[in-house]
């Protein structure tokens, strides 16, 4: 069992995953040494100089590899791949959403010695009652899934649908999970609650604030958080996986400083806001740019309605 301190923030990443040792970062068609090695926290909140190779159209984007990476590599090859890539910049220095979290999961695979679903199961899903979450869909809950339509009413293209029931060859952490939206809520009442739920504690207190705290300081270019594609996003900072709200102004929409919230590729959005004692979880199967519009106004309606 994995023990307190077995993963520290501030530990380079490579203390962990031996394939990310001694990074490099790109500078112009070359490389220049890192001032610092990316630690486990700019992997969770996407500041360690990694990214997707769909996020831009540069040539080191273009040898990054894509989404889905789970469904090509496995958790070895993949960190192999990514070791001997350059960072695109040097760590702590730029925002920019990235695989931090699918490496995060693999650390907690090297200090736990379990598959991150099952370490998930045991520590989180199974306390919480969140009995339809996991990493892959049971052949025989299949009917339950939710199909995008056949056509984007937008585009008027195909949208693009992984059947959730193939596995994986890794758990990845930044996107390969399935579940219903009464797990999600349950999950999310759990933050809410300062990590308990129904007398069951899930996280520390104090660790709840921390990963909802706005993690990105001065030194961070927060530019394309501001530009990332995830509704009313301006005025937001970035805590451990989630967007946290750092004024009432700026942002599209109203709001309170300190809600958190992240989205989902394929439409999926929740939020929670501590002061307003508010959690919301909105599930749609809506890929492409569709989806930004269905969650705009789920989040205007839903603010509309909160009383005085």
């Amino acid at each position: 069992m994995a023990r307190m301190g077995d993963l520290l923030l501030n530990d380079p990443i490579g203390n962990y995953l031996p394939a990310l040792k001694d990074m490099k970062v790109a500078k112009g068609t070359g490389i220049e040494p890192a001032k610092r090695q990316p630690t486990l926290q700019d992997m969770m909140r996407h500041t360690a100089g990694v990214t997707y190779g769909n996020q831009g159209t540069t040539e080191l984007h273009k040898r990054y590899p894509g989404g889905n990476v789970a469904d090509t590599m496995s958790g070895q090859q993949f960190l192999d791949t990514l070791g001997k890539l350059p960072l695109h910049y040097q760590p702590g220095t730029m925002w920019d959403y990235s695989f931090g979290l699918d490496v995060t999961g693999l650390a907690v695979e090297a200090v736990t010695g379990k598959r991150l679903g099952a370490y998930l199961q045991e520590r989180v899903f199974a306390p919480l009652g969140m009995v339809d979450t996991g990493f892959a869909v049971p052949a025989a809950r299949a009917a339950r899934i939710a199909k995008p339509l056949a056509r984007d009413p937008e585009t008027g293209m195909p949208p693009s649908f992984r059947d959730p029931v193939k596995p994986w060859q890794f758990d990845c952490g930044g996107g390969c999970a399935s579940g219903t939206a009464l797990d999600y809520t349950r999950f999310a009442l759990m933050l809410l609650n300062k990590g308990t739920l129904g007398g069951t504690r899930i996280l520390s207190r104090k660790t709840v604030e921390y990963m909802t705290a706005d993690q990105l300081g001065p030194d961070v270019n927060v530019e394309r958080l501001h530009n990332f594609a995830v509704e009313h996003i301006a005025g937001f900072g970035f805590g451990l996986g989630v967007a946290v709200r750092r004024e009432t102004g700026v942002a599209g929409v109203p709001g309170t400083p300190g809600e958190f919230l992240w989205s989902g590729a394929q439409g999926t959005m929740f939020w929670v806001d501590p002061k307003e004692e508010l959690t919301v979880v909105y599930l749609a199967n809506t890929p492409g740019p569709i989806r930004r519009h269905y969650r705009e106004l789920i989040k205007a309606l839903v603010l509309q309605s909160i009383a005085d």
